[in-house]
């Protein structure tokens, strides 16, 4: 489920991106989310998370912490360069470039990658890299608020 729902996300960001008007057209995106086969329980984890990151940016902004901070360019070490597959690369790229990761988790999940053992990191790898990192809190811990992106199950069930 965790890869079905950063895919939904990135859908997600794609429609925000590309028209600029947000989530207002909400049935119409989840009646094509349903059509693509996604679950209730797979959008609605999704919207949760988008509408969760955006609360804390929000308050981020309210708290004065106005600091944009500016897209950078990543390039890859020569043994970074052999272990990412140019798809996997790309869709890190693709993560970043729609804000849904920052340069520290860019970082990351590159290094994770580095240390996973893994003989080459394709999309579908860097997919999970980033579900357990987004996840994850600043103290480490999960996040009960984002249980549902770990299920494994395609029912949405929370163990």
């Amino acid at each position: 489920m965790k890869g079905r729902v950063i895919d939904i996300i990135v859908y997600l960001m794609q429609k925000i991106d590309e028209k600029g008007k947000g989530l207002g057209h909400f049935d119409k995106l989840t009646e094509d989310l349903h059509g693509r086969g996604y679950t209730d329980s797979e959008i609605d984890a999704a919207f949760f998370w988008l509408l969760e990151r955006l609360r804390l940016q929000l308050s981020r902004l309210s708290k004065g912490q106005k600091d944009i901070p500016q897209k950078s360019s990543r390039i890859l070490h020569t043994t970074e360069n052999i272990l990412f597959s140019n798809n996997g690369y790309g869709y890190l790229i693709q993560l970043y470039q729609l804000g849904l990761i920052d340069d520290e988790q860019r970082e990351q999940i590159i290094h994770r990658a580095m240390l996973s053992g893994l003989e080459e990191i394709g999309e579908s790898e860097v997919k999970l890299l980033v579900a357990k990192l987004l996840l994850s809190t600043e103290e480490g811990q999960i996040d009960p608020s984002r249980l549902m992106l770990l299920d494994e199950s395609t029912e949405g069930t929370v163990h």
